[in-house]
């Protein structure tokens, strides 16, 4: 019961990274997508603004609430919490990389940020092991990392309290907003706000029955307080790294304080078939999901689809079609590996 809201919190930020990524080529070209549409969209650019402001750090803050959660219920050295996040996250990423992301846009010449168009297979391999070329598998990648600071900073959290966990983070975040942009390989340089979020969760974790105390008692002005800072904050540019950092943190305690409160539903979602099979899923779903918001793209373009609206929404439904076929196929295969 500690964990419906959070499970709720990935699987709907799941859901919505998948459609912010049919969204994002009727936005302004940026810097790592690499397909766009002619014609933008006022729609697409306000979802992949809220959404950018939010999915991410609530994905960090969901991660650092169960880090947390696992920390309390078994006691694991150093060595052990890193060896065991590099098993549950570097070797899909291995995997991912050597047999999915690589020869698929090789063999269909995606482009992608540090693996532009043209490039040769073994190019391809030599950008993507050396961790330039990461595509959405950078979250994996970031992920480790933090998990790996947490792991370290945890002892000394303990002895004094986590919240000053949450102040190492912040300082670790802005040393390497200043000094990590040359490290490129293999997401460092991405872990900045990640840092914070992730250590937000730790600390959510920690004081979590005071927490749901008081979102139990007012959880309508708790929300709007939150949501209001939020808004204010995203609207009116954010100017420096803590700024934005503190702006998605707000995003993330919103998204949080929703999926606490739709919690006391969570059996009615899960009896809800499509719902529990992609929550069931969702690690697979964010893993294949990508090469087919490429492809939805290049298809429904091929077709003269330009309409914003349509395009994103059938581009959506396609592509969570396709990537459910693919996670199927993979649990057969992975249950017939253990049963042989």
């Amino acid at each position: 019961m500690r964990t419906n809201h959070i499970a709720l919190l990935k699987t709907i930020c799941l859901a919505g990274v998948i459609f912010l990524h049919a969204a994002l080529p009727f936005t302004a070209p940026g810097r790592f997508w690499r397909f766009y549409a002619e014609r933008q969209s006022a729609f697409a650019e306000e979802l992949c603004f809220w959404g950018g402001l939010i999915i991410i750090p609530s994905f960090m803050l969901a991660s650092g609430y169960l880090a947390a959660l696992s920390g309390n219920r078994q006691s694991r050295s150093v060595i052990g919490q890193i060896v065991n996040r590099a098993k549950r996250l570097l070797v899909p990423w291995f995997f991912l990389t050597v047999f999915w992301m690589v020869p698929l846009y090789t063999f269909f010449d995606l482009p992608a940020f540090n693996r532009p168009e043209g490039f040769t297979l073994v190019r391809t391999y030599r950008v993507g092991l050396s961790g330039l070329f990461t595509d959405h598998l950078w979250f994996l990648l970031t992920l480790f990392w933090v998990s790996c600071f947490w792991a370290i900073i945890q002892p000394l959290a303990k002895r004094f309290s986590v919240l000053s966990g949450l102040a190492f983070a912040i300082a670790a975040a802005l040393l390497m907003n200043d000094y990590g942009r040359g490290l490129t390989w293999y997401a460092v340089w991405e872990t900045d706000g990640p840092l914070v979020w992730f250590v937000l969760g730790c600390v959510l974790f920690r004081y979590r029955e005071r927490m749901e105390r008081s979102a139990a008692r007012r959880p309508l002005t708790l929300f709007a307080v939150n949501a209001a800072l939020f808004v204010v904050l995203a609207r009116n540019g954010v100017q420096t790294p803590l700024l934005h950092w503190i702006t998605c943190a707000l995003g993330a305690l919103a998204a949080f304080q929703i999926c606490l409160h739709l919690a006391r539903h969570y059996k009615t979602f899960r009896d809800i078939r499509l719902y529990s099979y992609f929550e069931d899923n969702a690690f697979r779903f964010y893993l294949f999901h990508v090469p087919g918001a490429y492809l939805t793209f290049k298809i429904l373009f091929t077709m003269g689809m330009t309409s914003p609206l349509p395009f994103i929404l059938l581009s959506f439904a396609l592509n969570f079609c396709l990537t459910a076929g693919i996670v199927a196929v993979v649990n057969a295969l992975e249950k017939r590996l253990i049963h042989a």
